[in-house]
């Protein structure tokens, strides 16, 4: 259906969606660096798995992206990541900067495989109820030491600075510990309004939430500070993958947690 629609539209029409699908596909990846055909179906709009395949197939003839198979990931998986050539033609040389970053199969592992195709569904989701200006923890800088860099920065629909954590697994109660210190900070200093922790289950996000709310206090600077819940705990939310986003554009109210 879709190659007869394709039949139907001018050669003008049909170059306009080719460098359309191109100039979405690498604006994705400018930032995600890599992902999977059903996820760049997603972004680029198209039902048939041949037709995203061709223009990824065409991208990579190009030199704009580039693939490669995973074994290990229950079987196997192909990623397709943006090249050199690919950021360089994937930002506006009128009011933006290139990114260096590309995609390096021998730096991804199978859990960061994992997380970081969760992220981009959680992004396309909260894009498409209304959530603006997400942009990749990588892009935030250097982790500072004791501290935590989120997953992701991203604008509620009612202009909220949130900070989102994509936690596949619980880490340890240290661990968080230093990540409550971190973000009770940068709320304190509103660089963040709120931290949210999106999970795969209910059953996993409750878990959490109850990690994270049962600490008593937090170091920061060196200095032990005890947790007051009616002040520190407002702007933490909890939630989960069939849940999120929490907050769109539709309603005032929220799913999950807080």
């Amino acid at each position: 259906m879709e190659n007869y629609k394709n039949l139907l539209m001018s050669p003008n029409l049909r170059l306009q969606r080719k460098n359309e699908k191109r100039w979405l596909l690498l604006r994705f990846l400018r930032q995600n660096i890599w992902s999977t055909q059903d996820i760049i179906q997603e972004v680029i709009g198209l039902a048939s798995r041949q037709s995203a395949h061709k223009t990824l197939l065409r991208m990579e003839n190009d030199e704009l992206i580039r693939r490669y198979k995973y074994s290990a990931v229950g079987g196997s998986l192909t990623i397709w990541g943006i090249t050199s050539h690919g950021q360089a033609m994937a930002f506006d040389p009128k009011m933006e900067r290139p990114y260096s970053a590309t995609f390096e199969p021998s730096k991804i592992s199978e859990q960061n495989i994992r997380h970081h195709l969760d992220l981009q569904r959680l992004q396309l989701v909260a894009e498409l109820k209304g959530w603006q200006n997400w942009v990749d923890g990588y892009q935030l800088g250097d982790i500072p030491k004791d501290g935590n860099r989120p997953d992701a920065i991203a604008l509620s629909p009612h202009g909220s600075r949130v900070a989102i954590e994509c936690e596949r697994t619980i880490k340890s109660l240290k661990r968080y510990e230093q990540i409550l210190a971190t973000y009770l900070r940068a709320i304190k200093l509103q660089k963040v309004d709120m931290v949210i922790w999106v999970t795969p289950t209910a059953d996993i996000s409750k878990r959490l939430k109850a990690i994270i709310t049962g600490i008593k206090s937090v170091r920061v600077a060196g200095q032990k500070i005890a947790i007051e819940p009616d002040k520190h705990h407002i702007n933490l939310f909890f939630t989960h993958y069939s849940a999120w986003p929490m907050f769109d554009s539709q309603s005032g109210g929220h799913d999950g947690d807080t």
